[in-house]
């Protein structure tokens, strides 16, 4: 059995023990990565480095210069298959099957630690040490308070700048504290940020509104193709490839393009299937109603259970004939 970290308070003791034992450290999240995952290792790899101790931070490759805004963000480098670590970080994330080609740096992991805020999904990854707590609206929110104590021991640069990657985790993830899992636990911990001082209306602008014309083209386009079944319960659009291509755009670069249709009076779900190559499409599941995680995990997928994901390869119509069907059945186990 992997062992389980009962509390926050416990993760800091457990890594700086590992990472005492390690002669090279990488930190990793989901594909796809965001403003949780991505930017809480960002966070985790500055608090490394005030220590004395330098850690990778390994993704797919992804174009994140969406993130510029946070500062110096290097020590970011792509996948390869000749990487090897003695100590794997894993953000945000607690399935194999989300890492990906990455799986491989747990394979060869000499130790591994996994810190998620998701509801365990399907394959979980091996871990000498796991911390998932669905309790918190992140996993920057799990590391700040995990690291919250060696804060003030730390240069004033590099605590803002961790500051500022905790605030963005919380934006990420609350919808800039518009969502359901916006609670007093949340606003305490957005209080003791503030603390650092850190400027709200400025990380809101450049994480949220920060989008070239391009961009807003391409989020126009896809709002283009809203589709309403069930009587109007249900709203699906998409976006393809070529309309990516055509725009000259990562639609990683739109910060989760449901949010523009989020708040649509008498929805009970959202689906964005995203065209990622040619029939390969990855849908973003919302909804304030159903569990949306459950049908994403029957795909390979999973997050929350209100905001959840999964990749279907196959014809458009199809993908969105069996979504709606899973829907369909899920309201009525509802009502």
């Amino acid at each position: 059995m992997i062992p389980k970290l009962h509390s926050a308070d416990g993760i800091l003791p457990a890594l700086m023990t590992l990472v005492s034992r390690a002669g090279s450290i990488a930190i990793t999240s989901h594909q796809n990565p965001d403003g949780d995952g991505h930017v809480a290792a960002l966070a985790l790899q500055r608090f490394l480095l005030c220590k004395g101790i330098q850690a990778d931070i390994v993704t797919d490759g992804d174009d994140l210069k969406r993130f510029d805004f946070l500062g110096e963000t290097s020590g970011v480098v792509p996948y390869s298959e000749a990487m090897s670590y003695d100590l794997l970080i894993v953000l945000d994330c607690n399935s194999m099957d989300r890492l990906g080609l990455r799986q491989k740096l747990v394979s060869v992991a000499k130790a591994t630690v996994v810190i998620d805020h998701h509801v365990l999904e399907h394959n979980p990854i091996p871990a000498d040490y796991h911390y998932i707590e669905t309790a918190y609206v992140s996993v920057g929110a799990i590391l700040f308070r995990a690291l919250e104590t060696e804060l003030a021991l730390v240069p004033d640069n590099d605590r803002l700048f961790m500051a500022n990657c905790f605030w963005t985790t919380i934006l990420n993830d609350t919808n800039n504290f518009t969502n359901a899992n916006t609670d007093s636990f949340v606003f305490a911990m957005a209080r003791d940020l503030m603390a650092y001082g850190i400027k709200p209306h400025i990380l809101y602008k450049e994480f949220f509104q920060n989008h070239s014309a391009a961009e807003m083209r391409f989020v126009g386009e896809t709002l283009s193709t809203i589709r309403l079944h069930l009587n109007d319960r249900i709203l699906f659009m998409h976006s393809t490839k070529e309309m990516q291509l055509r725009n000259g755009i990562e639609p990683e670069a739109i910060m989760s393009v449901t949010r523009w249709v989020q708040g649509t009076a008498g929805l009970d779900a959202i689906v964005y299937f995203c065209e990622k190559e040619p029939g390969i499409w990855k849908l973003s599941l919302r909804s304030l109603k159903l569990n949306v995680q459950a049908i994403a995990a029957k795909y390979g997928g999973g997050g929350h259970i209100k905001a959840s994901g999964c990749t279907l390869e196959g014809n458009l119509s199809y993908i969105e004939e069996i979504i709606l069907a899973d829907l369909t059945d899920a309201l009525a186990n509802h009502a």
